[in-house]
């Protein structure tokens, strides 16, 4: 890039040039705000100084190589050679920041001593400095470009599931590609491989929809719907009832736990802690031996009630810290009112608990979403799921990748969902339980 020689890899010198072109972008408009400049000069003028901020911290990684050599440790130079040149350039963009002009109308107000430019928003007296809101820029840049590259596998896999089968293996891998619906069709359905000679019968008839045409290119035909719909509502109704289930279960008891004085608390809580201790496939088989003769397995009982089980550990520890921060003059108060035990729990700790609640049932539900090993092991047709079924989609003697990115894909769209909605409590429901009062 840039015609330069740098000792890196292309992905990364452009991630790197399009974080400055974003630190620049977001800090120029600031400063040009405070100096009585127009937005819009800012902005275009934070694309350049970003450009140029990029290519500057490309040429130091280059001007520091041979420096970085004589270390004789690749990995530690490379990240040496980073940290520095990333110091220069932010040294250099603040010693230019004192060459933006100041707007004309404002020299006089600058020359007083007070702002170049009025406040006309809302911001407490010390986040009015153009420095703390430059480094606030700056910090929000990062947190912007971690958050893409952590969403990279994720890009890329929806990427692949609009590939063909061709652009889906093609190496070096393709960015740019026409896109298709042939990999959702192959999870969504079976199929069949044609002869040129069944094609061409094939592509005469009359009655083709637009899945027919699609998968006619790859000279497949479609005999029906396949398995994944099936699989994908399976886990929709185990990881949900077992959710419910042990959120519900774990809300109660971790109640009796924090109100009232059970004989043996601490060993009774601890036995519940226990059954997390030990990882799942530890005790696959004993459990698939068990379920085989209780005719519990391959059903959907059999998983939510497995699923409830090691949820439930999880669910009454963490609920429990919420329930102990509550304190217990409100329902001492409300039960003088006249209400009953179980009026104030629903009226005065379920409110209180709420967050903890939220926070309880994403982690449950994406524990039971997720959880391979038991489906894995303990279920065939019936109630399988979509994890262990993803990744046994192979088509006609090939790997279909389009069709595994493609189920990939709807397979995180649920947990997405659940988790979004429930954002505004997770914040609040990791932390809420983490103080204990005297």
């Amino acid at each position: 890039m840039f015609g330069l020689d740098i000792p890196l890899p292309e992905f990364w010198i452009a991630y790197f040039f399009v974080f400055w072109v974003l630190v620049g972008a977001s800090t120029t408009p600031i400063i040009f705000r405070h100096r009585g400049q127009n937005p819009l000069l800012g902005a275009l003028a934070g694309i350049v100084v970003g450009a140029i901020a990029g290519v500057i911290f490309l040429l130091l990684v280059v001007a520091l190589e041979p420096v970085v050599d004589l270390l004789g440790q690749p990995m530690l130079g490379a990240l040496i050679s980073l940290i520095a040149s990333a110091a220069i350039t932010l040294a250099l963009l603040g010693f230019a920041r004192r060459f933006v002009p100041g707007a004309a109308r404002d020299a006089a107000a600058g020359a007083a001593g007070g702002p170049r430019a009025p406040v006309t928003y809302s911001a407490r007296v010390d986040k009015v400095d153009p420095n703390w809101q430059s480094m606030q820029s700056i910090r929000a840049s990062v947190a912007v470009m971690l958050a893409a590259l952590t969403l990279i596998p994720v890009i890329w896999m929806g990427m692949t599931a609009f590939k063909s089968y061709p652009d889906a293996v093609a190496s070096p891998p393709k960015v740019a590609f026409d896109p298709t619906m042939e990999g959702i069709i192959t999870l969504l359905t079976r199929r069949r491989q044609m002869t040129d000679a069944q094609k061409a019968e094939y592509e005469a008839t009359e009655d083709l929809n637009w899945a027919d045409k699609v998968m006619l290119k790859s000279g497949q035909a479609i005999l029906g719907q396949s398995d994944y719909v099936k699989r994908l509502r399976n886990s929709l109704i185990i990881a949900s009832t077992s959710t419910v289930l042990s959120v519900s279960l774990g809300l109660f008891s971790a109640y009796a736990f924090s109100r009232f004085p059970i004989p043996g608390k601490g060993d009774l809580l601890f036995f519940i802690l226990s059954t997390r201790m030990l990882p799942p496939v530890v005790v696959t088989i004993p459990i698939f031996l068990m379920y085989r003769e209780l005719g519990l397995y391959d059903t959907h009982i059999g998983l939510i009630a497995l699923y409830t089980a090691f949820n439930l550990s999880f669910s009454v520890w963490l609920l429990k810290g919420f329930i102990d921060e509550i304190p217990k003059e409100y329902e001492e108060a409300a039960l003088v009112d006249g209400y009953t035990r179980m009026q104030a729990f629903r009226r005065i700790v379920m409110p209180e608990a709420v967050t903890g609640i939220a926070a309880t049932t994403v982690f449950c539900f994406i524990f039971a979403w997720n959880e391979y090993a038991f489906a894995l092991m303990l279920t065939t047709d019936k109630a399988r799921t979509a994890p262990p079924h993803i990744p046994s989609m192979i088509g006609t003697g090939l790997v279909e990748w389009a069709a595994i990115a493609a189920g990939s894909l709807f397979f995180l769209i649920p947990v997405v969902i659940v988790t979004f909605t429930l954002r505004k409590y997770l914040l609040r429901g990791v932390t809420f339980g983490a103080i204990r009062q005297g």
